[in-house]
């Protein structure tokens, strides 16, 4: 991965980046509202230091992001990635979206969940390294 897909990578794991964004980012502005599918959406940027600034759509009827407009540098100049979401529903009490659409120069993917949970227990036996029963078991030496 270059630094920028490193960098992507880290927000879009970061299952805390809405409520760590104040300090991810050091400036936002209000830019004007933006029409996305049937409805008006918000429209915010926000300033990391070193790194090209990313917008972030809130849908101005419900208040629920529906998209993401982030940049990466490249040999061929700021590369974009579009990430909109939807298919909301109601999980324990936070509005999760069902379905995000991932859109870069090469192409896009949607990715769709039947089904979502909050603070389930998971079997450790699911972090076992492959061939593995437990945990605490050495990988093969070399």
């Amino acid at each position: 991965m270059t630094g920028s897909d490193l960098d992507a990578a880290k927000l879009d794991a970061d299952l805390l980046f809405p409520i760590e964004m104040k300090q991810i980012f050091s400036d936002f502005n209000v830019e004007r509202p933006e029409k996305i599918g049937d409805g008006e959406a918000y429209v915010i940027s926000a300033l990391r230091e070193g790194q090209p600034p990313m917008k972030f759509y809130f849908n101005e009827e419900s208040g629920l992001l529906v998209r993401i407009v982030r940049y990466a540098e490249s040999p061929f100049g700021r590369n974009p990635t579009q990430i909109d979401y939807g298919n909301y529903h109601d999980v324990d009490g936070a509005k999760t979206p069902f379905q995000w659409t991932i859109a870069r120069p090469g192409g896009q993917f949607t990715i769709r969940i039947e089904q979502a949970q909050q603070n389930v227990p998971i079997d450790e036996t699911k972090f076992a390294r492959p061939g593995s029963t437990t945990l605490d078991q050495k990988p093969p030496s070399e």
